[in-house]
């Protein structure tokens, strides 16, 4: 197959304004009509290869809106709180939830995913091709090193055929595998409101394989009250090249002992105090901890004219957790979860082909124990006869099949053609330990999901790309959203899983020392999953199944390389993401209001200046308007963010420094981490910090 080169490193986006928008397409569609008669001085070109479509293949070939983020980018002076860090340069990604961590980073792409109150869902997380997403959908990101990344892949938009149950797209993060040694060494990074993360190194490389041992203790007493976090993870990443193929094995171990829980504040309580934590987070001292523990090992091998790939892991999880509310608040599962993956790659002509096999299984052994408002361990309000502090014990399995195949095929020299299809059988079964009542809620659901995605790129001249797709997608509910709102264990009955159809096209492309991306979207689904609260609950999260929404946007990107150290980069998202029909819990017909904790536009610009040892970057992210709630009564204001990053090395024969320096809000505005959406009693808001410092310092003995 032919391969075309794309330019810019790392990820490319720009927002901008309307009429800038004009000029710039009109730069892209006749380039030869930029202003004088010289021709701009080039930057040599590269090719950037993702691998997130499961096969490796220049970006420029693929019928899909892809980003790609480099070590540089989501590691270089970051904190390493978050994921959001380092993807709030992708269009169309909106982040949320950066300082709660017992209820984690909450992401979304295109809108899918918004509606977790906790953890990703909608979205398929892998690293270093392990999945860190269950078959039931549940995805957590506390174990990823985030300050040893080597890239980021996000692939925008539903695409099942791909990885199965995830509706909004796929995030694939590769770790340093010791390719490029650094060494031996360790770090310290401080910062306001008592952070602190510990961190040690030792990378190196022999003849046929390489590796990276990394590990880090963190410790953040947070900016609100009950807000503490303590977490030690240490990450393994090897590779060897043998005879007969390539093996990769990892091994990740998080210890999270301590991650508390501030909840969230009405209007009121925010505007009297921001730092302050929700009461009854205070009273029941509200927190969870997690132990896990992964081991995953790939192999790549000569099979024929084609190439086998195999893949397999194992995850172990332990969890408790202290919820916000009285009743049945207390929750804690111990899970096993594993998996096998098997693919065969190989050219027929002009066509490449891949066959695959995903099998996973998924076992949550999951309790929720009662307190009561005297703060005794029942699930009876004080004064009444005691019924014991036990509300639910039940066994969690789901297991996934999913069979599917992809082609790439060239069409002569301008065209490529992509098609993809999968099957997925997923099982949820419930085995009810408890019978309350003397009644056994156990049993089961079963899904048939077929997935289908086709795509065609158009090379229309040198070094600019059109492309359009169009591709299917399902989403089930997790065993966490299956919860029975008439407060017993056992599934939800009413709810089923929500299907999306999705359409994109898209420019991508350069011109001279521009690097440009344009993605205009549409996607319908129906049975959407939307989160409600019950107001005799306090605070325990259910779900239904609206009946239709839409989404509509545009992605906007650029990326301008100077010829010396400057880059510039940004990136705009536009969106309209409505209610088309739905009737809530209540009788109220919320058809055509915008879904809520959504903004509408989303802006992100940095400045960059790279030189030598010494490197600076500033940056700032606007997020617009959005709701809290499915009528659109309780507003979020838009607002803007600007933080700054600098840093540089020192060599000394065999000895690296490096120091860095950050400022994040550095004008101290009062904006929102967290939106609870549709939340009881009026509790909506997570506050963010205001002004924070950063310094850091590493030494590495090189090799």
């Amino acid at each position: 197959m032919a391969t075309r080169s794309w330019k810019p490193r790392g990820c490319s986006r720009l927002a901008v304004t309307g009429a800038g928008s004009v000029a710039i397409a009109a730069v892209i569609l006749h380039p030869g009509a930029t202003a004088g008669a010289e021709e701009p001085d080039t930057l040599d070109p590269i090719t950037v290869t993702v691998t997130a479509p499961r096969w490796e293949m220049p970006l420029s070939d693929l019928p899909a809106a892809v980003d790609r983020i480099d070590r540089e980018d989501a590691t270089r002076a970051r904190q390493g709180l978050q994921l959001d860090e380092a993807l709030n340069r992708v269009p169309g990604v909106f982040a949320q939830n950066r300082y709660n961590f017992a209820q984690d980073l909450r992401l979304s792409i295109r809108g899918f995913g918004a509606r977790a109150p906790f953890g990703i869902r909608g979205l398929r997380l892998l690293q270093d091709g392990i999945p860190e997403t269950t078959p039931d959908g549940q995805s957590q990101v506390d174990a990823i090193d985030l300050l040893n990344i080597d890239s980021i892949e996000v692939v925008r938009g539903p695409n099942a055929a791909l990885y199965g149950n995830a509706a909004g797209g796929v995030i694939a993060i590769g770790t340093l595998d010791g390719s490029d040694p650094r060494g031996h060494g360790a770090g310290l990074m401080a910062g306001s409101h008592g952070f602190r993360r510990i961190d040690g190194v030792s990378e190196g490389a022999a003849q046929g394989g390489s590796w990276s041992l990394t590990g880090h203790d963190l410790r953040y007493p947070g900016y609100r009250e009950q807000a503490r976090a303590e977490k030690r993870l240490l990450r393994l990443h090897a590779q060897h090249a043998l005879d007969a193929g390539d093996l990769r094995l990892h091994l990740r171990v998080l210890d999270a002992p301590l991650t508390e829980d501030p909840g969230a504040l009405t209007r009121p309580e925010l505007d009297a105090d921001r730092r302050a934590a929700a009461p009854l987070a205070r009273t029941l001292d509200s927190r969870q901890s997690a132990e896990q523990a992964t081991l995953g090992a790939q192999w790549r091998q000569r099979a024929g004219v084609g190439e086998l790939r195999l893949g397999a892991f194992v995850t172990r999880r332990d969890y408790a957790q202290q919820l916000p509310f009285f009743g049945s608040s207390q929750v804690a599962y111990e899970r096993r979860f594993e998996g096998v993956h098997i693919g065969y790659e190989r050219d027929f002509g002009a066509t490449r082909a891949l066959l695959g096999f995903d099998l996973e299984g998924q076992r949550d052994d999951r309790t929720r124990h009662c307190i009561n408002a005297a703060l005794e361990p029942s699930c009876a309000p004080p004064g009444q006869t005691e019924t014991g502090p036990l509300a639910l014990d039940q066994r969690e399995r789901a297991r996934s099949r999913g069979w599917f195949v992809q082609t790439d095929t060239l069409l002569g020299s301008d065209w490529n053609l992509a098609l993809g299809a999968r099957h997925d059988r997923i099982r949820f079964g419930i085995d009810d330990h408890l019978r309350a009542g003397g009644e056994d809620l156990s049993g089961s659901r079963v899904f048939d999901e077929t997935s289908l995605s086709t795509g065609l790129v158009w090379h229309w001249r040198p070094g600019h790309r059109a492309f359009v797709n169009a591709a299917s997608a399902f989403e089930t509910p997790t065993f966490t959203e299956f919860a029975n709102p008439a407060g017993t264990g056992g599934f939800n009955p009413d709810l089923d899983p929500q299907q999306a159809r999705n359409m994109e096209l898209g420019l991508r492309g350069d011109v001279g020392q521009l690097s440009y991306d344009l993605t205009l979207y549409s996607a319908r689904v129906r049975d959407e999953l939307v989160p409600f609260e019950l107001e005799t609950d306090d605070g325990r999260t259910y779900y239904r199944n609206a009946g239709r929404t839409a989404r509509d946007g545009l992605e906007v990107g650029l990326q301008w390389q100077s010829p010396g150290p400057w880059r510039l980069r940004s990136a705009l998202a536009l969106n309209d993401f409505r209610y088309r029909e739905f009737t809530d819990a209540a009788g109220v017909d919320q058809s055509g209001h915008r879904l809520p904790g959504l903004p509408r536009q989303q802006g992100f610009l940095e400045a960059a200046w790279d030189k030598g040892p010494a490197f600076f970057a500033a940056d700032a992210l606007y997020t617009g308007r959005r709701y809290a709630d499915d009528a659109n009564r309780v507003p979020v204001g838009s607002q803007t963010t600007v933080n700054l990053r600098a840093g540089r090395h020192w060599d000394r024969g065999a000895l690296r420094a490096e120091g860095v320096l950050a400022v994040n809000n550095v004008f101290d505005a009062r904006n929102i981490d967290n939106v609870r959406i549709n939340a009881g009693f009026g509790r909506y808001f997570e506050p963010a910090p205001g002004r924070t410092l950063l310094a850091g310092l590493r030494v590495y003995v090189r090799p």
